[in-house]
């Protein structure tokens, strides 16, 4: 996968919008489409930036989400993205790279302006940062390639499936054994 390439089946990056909007909502992830979502179903303009980099990509499912438990990641994005479409939010494929104050519109209201990496702007009410967490792997042979699969990060989210295996823990930290 490629920066800026979404995950998912949809491909498709909606058009920049002209003038400003109400939100602009930094990450495409579950987080980023479901503020998105409930932004538009408030009948807010909302524009998602999304740089197609979830956290989850790896992992052959989401697990613990009602209604989606056992759905592939790219499937729960690829229907947020529709959802979020479907009352009018945009969905752009892109990088933020920098989210600045802007001048106040005439009425005072305050105003942000956020370049992405392809040199485009837009300009906002208010930003919505939902960018998610990155994994930060120790250099260990092995374990990159098979993280999300039989390298798991999450009792809660994988201790269904790798249930009654034995399992080795890698502990990088003190909070490692909590």
């Amino acid at each position: 996968m490629t920066e800026g390439t979404p995950v998912g089946e949809d491909s498709a990056s909606d058009a920049l919008p002209e003038g400003a909007v109400d939100v602009v909502v930094i990450g495409g992830g579950g987080a980023g489409l479901n503020g998105a979502l409930m932004l538009a179903r408030s009948r807010r303009s909302v524009v998602v930036i999304d740089s197609g980099s979830p956290r989850n990509a790896p992992a052959e499912a989401v697990h613990g989400l009602l209604a989606l438990d056992g759905t592939p990641p790219s499937e729960v994005l690829r229907r947020g993205r529709e959802q979020v479409r479907q009352y009018g939010g945009r969905v752009v494929h892109d990088e933020v790279v920098s989210a600045e104050p802007a001048a106040p519109s005439a009425d005072g209201d305050l105003r942000f302006s956020v370049t992405l990496a392809d040199g485009r702007s837009i300009t906002a009410r208010r930003i919505l940062v939902a960018t998610g967490l990155t994994d930060v792997l120790p250099e260990v042979p092995g374990l990159a390639e098979h993280w999300g699969h039989s390298v798991v990060h999450c009792p809660y989210c994988h201790g269904w499936e790798v249930r009654d295996e034995p399992i080795g823990v890698l502990a990088t930290g003190p909070a490692s054994i909590g």
